[in-house]
Parts: C-alpha cells; structure tokens; sequence
C-alpha cells in the first residue's frame, strides 16, 4: 500500500526561501554600482583623409570596474558599429580600440563628426568626438634637381661655381625646402607655412675651393602635409674622371627616359684612359662619352671639328665617333691626350644554349632541362602567373643574327623586379642566371650572382628590355 508524502507548512517555507534566495543571489552576479564613467582618449582628434580612403579610429580605453561596449556611429555614413568588449566572462578594465574604416566615395567635402562611446559595465559612459576632414594629401611633392647633374666633375684650377636649380610643386600647398653641403658649411632653408604656394624655382651658386675633393649636395622638400621628397647630388672636384659612359642618343630626355642601362658604364683601364665595348645594331650608329649620367652637359667628349683625329670636350661643338658598319667595336679613348681608336671584332666567348629535351627514363635530374632564357620576376600585368615563377618565364626574343642578344617589349607597373632566369616546367631555377650589380639604376648584369633589379613604375608603360650576354650589359628603354 503506497503512503503520500506529506510536508509540514515549516519545510514548503524553508524549501520556498531556498530557491528564492538562490534566484536573488544569481542576478546579483550580473549587478555592478559605477562610481566613475570610463576614461577614454582618442589617438587623434582630427583626422584629414579623403574620399575612399580607409583611415583607423584608434584609443584607449580604461574602466576600474569593467568596460561593457564600445560604440562608432556617423548616420552620414551608415556606420553604427558595437563592439561588444564584455561577453559573461572575465571583466576587461583596459581595451586598445583599433577599428578601420573606408571613407564613402561620395563623401562631400566637409567635416565629419564620428560619435565614439564607451559603455562601463555599471551602466556609465562617455562620449569623444572624432572629426573627419576631406582635405587629406597623400600625394608626394615634386623635386626637379635641374642643377648640378649628378656625377658633376669640374677641374679646381681655380675656384669653382657650382650653380643650383631646383624646382618645387605640390598639388595642395608647399611646406618647407632645404638644400645644404656640410663640407662647404652651406645650409639654406625656406619655409612656405602659411604662404598657400603650390610652386617655387630655387636658384643658389655655390662656390667650391680650389683643391681636390668631393662634394655631397642634398635636397629636401616637404609638403604641408608632411610627405618628404629628398635627391642627393654629387659634384666632384678632379682632373680626372672615375666614370664615363656611352651615349648613343641624342638628348638630355632619352637619358633620363630609361629604367635603367641609358647611358652605357665603360671601363676605365688608367688614370684618364676608358674602354667601351660596344655593339652598333646597325651601320651609322652615333656615340659621344659623358661623365655625368643625366645630361649632355658641362662635358661631352666627341670628335674635334677642326680635327677628326682628336676628341674635344665641347656639348655644343664635339661631333659623334660614327660606327661604320653593324656589330661589335672597341673604342679607347684617352682625355688627357684626348685622342681615341676604334676598332671592330668578333666575340669567342661562349653563349647561352638551352637545352629542352625531356629523359625517356627515371635518370631525370635537375640540370637536364635548361629552358628559353626569359624574364622572372614582378610587375608584368600582361602576364598575372609571372610572380617569381620559373614555369612561367617571360621567354626573350632572341637576335637571329647574334647569339649573345636577346629582346623583349613588354608592359611594366608598380613595384617592379626580376632578373634573367631560364624557364623550367617544374618551377626549378637552372643556371645559368643574370642578375644585376646593384638594385637601383644597375650598371652592368652579374652571371650566376647579383642583386634583384627593383623599380616603381607608377603607371602602366611599355619598354623594351635588351640584353647582351657578351657586354654583360642590359638596358630597358621606353616605347613611344
């Protein structure tokens, strides 16, 4: 026979407290009394960007009893972000706010007002306002070194004046210039604050002892905004050259037109004596010899009109060493005497073979397969798989009359890099390889050793890459 349990009114009461008390304690765990709002502080207070920008709403955040949420709002822009800091577990009294975000193409210009609030977990909170103008500059300033070209070498027979052109331009607005030489104890600056100018032609002669030496010019120009453009010059006082090179154009504009290799690096074999092995790619070819890489001028050395058996240092007058025939020559030239020779040859060197032929049995290794030699690198839109990819080698075209050279026009943007690398299906890296002697402006290809050539190209251009094995000499000039 089955009995009910019966409870006195004594225990319901007890077990009734029991999970009232319960209930009460557990919502007590999620009640906190604030007695501060949280402390709060902005990166910056400004921010000066533009349309389709992404700019970073950054701070930090401290809370003694705990910090809750963070809200981001702007209604102009739609943007109503929470950031929910407390999540039920282990209260956060310290928080570094980092929240990126893309400005609306459509942004008007005008300030922007974006609410930035901090919650505590007792309920608390405070406001920053974080103020957005559309009046960001992000482009660098212009720097024209018009003068002094760089590699300038003048004889110190006397004291010499060194003349400085430089012109300055900024979309927005100027910020300072300064242009000095420690050695010369020539410091000059000029600040535009506050002048609203867009453009300025600096114009200074510096004058250099009459000894021997070597002189560091440097520029550097700012913009309001704080982006810094600098250019380095050199100016060299000496009755000899420690450079020269080959011109085969005509202007100062296709010297600097160039990547790279414009105008040729020869050897220098003794004090004032240079060598230069040179291919002529057709009968008729026109050289002169400068010292400095950027310009024709102060000195060019060609044929003196008044005797073709002699060299004249003369931009204006010296007539161009005429190459008679297509292929290679040897021109010395001697500046002391200033006389030179010329003579053409054939190469006996060896030159680049691929070899292509895939094994019929398991024998395979690596160097059984060498490809067409080609381009490896970066910055080649025309071709998206060509990132440092041998499979993908940008074959060159090679001279059907001359087996040390090779071609290729191609398209070029942004960050640019690559060197001279054979193609292989497996992605290996056969040697032979070229690279450069060094990454900026190189002046000759180093087989099997090398630095990466790495360029900017800011917009998309055509050039043409030529490379002769035999010279060790490469060059990339642009197609108009």
């Amino acid at each position: 026979m089955k009995r009910k349990l019966k409870l006195g009114k004594y225990a319901v009461f007890f077990i009734a407290a029991f999970f009232l008390l319960s209930s009460c304690d557990g919502d007590n765990e999620k009640q906190w009394v604030a007695d501060s709002s949280p402390q709060f502080n902005l990166t910056s207070e400004e921010v000066h960007s533009e349309p389709g920008r992404t700019f970073v709403i950054g701070g930090e955040v401290t809370d003694e009893l705990g910090i809750d949420k963070i809200r981001i709002n702007i209604d102009e822009w739609y943007l109503d972000k929470t950031i929910q800091v407390y999540k039920g577990e282990d209260l956060i009294t310290g928080y570094s706010l980092n929240y990126s975000f893309e400005i609306p193409e459509d942004a008007q210009d005008k300030e922007f007002n974006i609410n930035v609030t901090i919650t505590n977990v007792g309920g608390l909170e405070v406001t920053k306002t974080l103020s957005v103008f559309m009046d960001g500059d992000f482009d660098n300033p212009v720097l024209d070194v018009k003068s002094p070209v760089n590699g300038l070498t003048l004889a110190p027979e006397g004291e010499l004046p060194v003349d400085i052109h430089v012109l300055l331009s900024d979309a927005r607005q100027l910020g300072y210039f300064v242009a000095k030489e420690a050695s010369l104890d020539y410091y000059d600056s000029i600040s535009f604050e506050g002048t609203g100018k867009l453009d300025y032609e600096y114009q200074y002669t510096a004058t250099l002892p009459a000894q021997l030496g070597e002189y560091n010019f440097s520029f550097t120009v700012a913009d309001s905004a704080g982006n810094v453009v600098s250019a380095d010059r050199i100016v060299k006082a000496s009755f000899d050259f420690d450079k020269l090179y080959l011109a085969d154009v005509k202007t100062d504009a296709e010297l600097v037109s160039d990547l790279f290799g414009v105008p040729m690096l020869i050897t220098k074999t003794a004090p004032y004596n240079f060598e230069a092995k040179y291919y002529s790619e057709a009968a008729g070819t026109e050289i002169k010899f400068i010292p400095q890489t950027t310009s024709f001028a102060p000195h060019c050395y060609g044929i003196d009109p008044n005797d073709e058996t002699k060299l004249i240092n003369d931009p204006e007058n010296a007539l161009p060493i005429i190459l008679d025939a297509k292929g290679y020559f040897k021109i010395t030239v001697d500046l002391e005497a200033l006389t030179y020779s010329v003579e053409q040859y054939t190469p006996d060197t060896w030159y680049y073979e691929p070899k292509m032929e895939y094994p019929n049995d398991d024998s395979y290794i690596e160097s059984e397969y060498v490809g067409k030699l080609g381009l490896v690198g970066k910055g080649f839109p025309d071709y998206p798989d060509q990132s440092w990819a041998t499979w993908a080698s940008i074959p060159f075209d090679r001279d059907p009359e001359n087996n040390y050279r090779f071609y290729k026009t191609i398209d070029m943007e942004g960050t640019v890099e690559f060197i001279f690398q054979p193609e292989h299906p497996w992605g290996w890296w056969p040697e032979p390889f070229w690279r450069f002697d060094r990454k900026v402006d190189p002046e000759a290809t180093v087989l099997k050793g090398g630095d990466n050539v790495a360029m900017e190209v800011p917009e998309r251009t055509t050039y043409r890459v030529i490379f002769d094995s035999h010279l060790n000499r490469a060059k990339v000039i642009k197609v108009d």
